[in-house]
């Protein structure tokens, strides 16, 4: 089951929220295996990826935006993205989402909100997986944007919301 964890970033730059997304992740990790944050190493796979360096069975992901990170910790591969909603980006829309999701944009009464939950839905994802968007993000197509989601990929379930003003999704691989 994951935990998810919350907290806000001293600065705005990549930079500090990154290192508050670190912070927090390593603080996260060391309170589920019950050691000392110092204890806890996070690396990064070739493809970017973080793990915690001598636990098989611990999967993390982690993510920031405006201002705000937030990290899982899970004991099955998992991928988390936040993302504050802002004004629906189309330049990107047409290489990241399938017709089907377009129409879901297109005709949801919040097209803002719909394109940042699928937005969030992809990167979860393929975090997840381990790709990013280095990957094709219409490799899963999904089908709703609200709770239940209802994705082309069974071998995972999502999980959409909203905390403090921005929009989140969470994937995790099924047992």
């Amino acid at each position: 089951m994951a935990e998810i964890y919350w907290a806000a970033s001293a600065g705005d730059s990549y930079r500090e929220m990154s290192a508050a997304a670190h912070t927090l992740l390593r603080a996260a990790v060391a309170s589920k295996l019950g050691v000392s944050e110092e204890e806890i190493k996070i690396l990064k796979d070739d493809k970017g990826k973080p793990y915690v360096d001598g636990q098989s069975g611990v999967f993390v992901s982690l993510s920031h935006s405006k201002g705000i990170v937030m990290c899982a910790v899970s004991d099955k591969e998992i991928g988390v993205d936040v993302e504050l909603c802002s004004k629906r980006r189309k330049s990107v829309e047409s290489r990241v989402f399938t017709e089907g999701e377009l129409s879901l944009v297109d005709d949801s009464a919040d097209e803002n909100k719909a394109f940042f939950t699928l937005w969030t839905l992809k990167e979860s994802y393929l975090k997840a997986i381990g790709t990013g968007f280095a990957d094709n993000a219409k490799s899963i197509e999904f089908y709703t944007l609200e709770n239940p989601i209802g994705s082309s990929n069974k071998f995972y379930n999502f999980t959409v919301g909203e905390h403090a003003g921005f929009l989140f999704a969470v994937c995790e691989k099924n047992s």
